[in-house]
């Protein structure tokens, strides 16, 4: 099972982050997320940071707002369309990704210590040939079934 062993190693390794975020430097996981996205791309509207980071928008726009409250990331409106806003970190928010970032990659870099480099190249290829196949299956899956969430999903049913 797969998606089930790749979602267990992701809970624990991505707890492991979460909790340096929440306990050593006061950001939750997603708005550590946000913080590296928009130190990699640079300044983006809410919906360009929200399809990066795969969310929905009511996700991104929470994460935003807390970011946005916390001095981290600066909000600018466009002048005419107040709808668009631009984003982009604050120096704080440069500051705080530069300190997260070496303990992000010191788990990564423990995690992978498992492997010899050949089989770290090895699992990279895999999991690009794995995430392509996913990626098509998704685009020709029209027929897949969608969830009836108006009338309470499946869980009434």
């Amino acid at each position: 099972m797969l998606l089930y062993r790749i979602n267990r190693l992701r809970a624990v390794g991505g707890g492991m982050v979460l909790r340096y975020c929440e306990g050593q430097f006061g950001v939750t996981r997603r708005e550590w997320v946000m913080l590296a996205l928009l130190s990699s791309t640079g300044p983006v509207s809410s919906s360009e940071l929200a399809a990066h980071a795969e969310l929905d928008k009511s996700a991104t726009s929470k994460a935003v707002t807390a970011l946005v409250d916390k001095g981290l990331m600066g909000r600018t409106a466009r002048a005419g369309d107040r709808r668009y806003a631009q984003l982009e970190l604050t120096a704080a928010g440069r500051d705080l990704h530069d300190r997260i970032l070496p303990v992000v990659e010191g788990i990564n870099r423990e995690l992978m210590s498992a492997l010899s480099a050949d089989e770290v190249a090895q699992l990279d290829d895999l999991l690009s040939r794995i995430q392509q196949r996913a990626d098509d299956l998704w685009r020709e899956g029209p027929g897949l079934p969608r969830a009836d969430r108006r009338n309470g999903g499946t869980r009434l049913r």
